[in-house]
């Protein structure tokens, strides 16, 4: 009879879905940050060398990018990145700006200092970043912010739920955001709301919050203007 070790079996699917995830992880930072632009034809077979995997990882990835909307996957013209989706924009800007200036206008916590500390870190972290071509560095830290925010005023879960609605928002933000002009405006919005909240103007901060996160629908109009190509078709302006 064949007896399967279950501890073995296991760890090879830990293993499986570690890598898996760090595939998605990558792909879906490329995608977001415009490493891969909206449109771009991407292959399992050409993500699986590029990253030293077998092809099974990556297909699992193009799964989860595909249910995020981030891929179209076609028997006929193969899997290319999703153009950028106006309406879904609307709606991210809509939920998120909702969402995040009601976490810190309406808690009722006062951050705990040592959180806040962490928070700074994040966002001297973008400052240094102004100038320099890391646009996945510059990702993690803008994400570490507003992460942290909602951490510090206990709702951790809210940002999951902004980053499930938000990736072609996010998208447009670093298709224009590549300026350093653009980049700074974002950083500075960023220090004014983190200096309120550390103040301890709630109600400013959450006013504050909910105008930085609207000025993507500035974004994107003045991005469609540059590069119709990155937007479905049909699209409202």
């Amino acid at each position: 009879m064949l007896n399967l070790s279950t501890s073995l079996l296991a760890d090879q699917n830990e293993r499986r879905n570690t890598i898996s995830a760090k595939a998605y992880v990558e792909l879906r930072e490329a995608i977001i940050t415009a490493r891969i632009a909206p449109g771009a034809n991407i292959s399992e077979t050409d993500v699986a060398q590029s990253l030293g995997i077998s092809r099974t990882p990556v297909r699992e990835a193009f799964t989860r990018l595909f249910d995020e909307g981030l891929i179209e996957i076609s028997p006929q013209t193969g899997t290319r990145v999703s153009l950028i989706d106006m309406a879904r924009v609307r709606e991210a800007v809509f939920i998120r700006s909702t969402l995040e200036s009601a976490v810190v206008a309406s808690s009722g916590i006062r951050p705990d200092p040592a959180m806040l500390d962490e928070i700074e870190l994040s966002l001297r972290a973008q400052e240094r970043l102004v100038h320099g071509d890391d646009m996945g560095a510059l990702h993690r830290a803008d994400m570490a912010f507003h992460a942290g925010l909602l951490g510090a005023f206990a709702h951790p879960r809210a940002w999951t739920a902004c980053q499930h609605v938000s990736a072609d928002m996010m998208r447009i933000q670093f298709l224009i955001g590549m300026k350093p002009d653009h980049i700074r405006s974002i950083i500075a919005e960023h220090r004014v709301i983190f200096d309120e909240v550390r103040a301890g103007n709630m109600g400013e901060a959450a006013r504050l919050m909910a105008a930085h996160i609207r000025n993507a629908d500035l974004d994107q109009v003045s991005l469609k203007l540059e590069h119709q190509e990155f937007f479905r078709a049909g699209d409202p302006s």
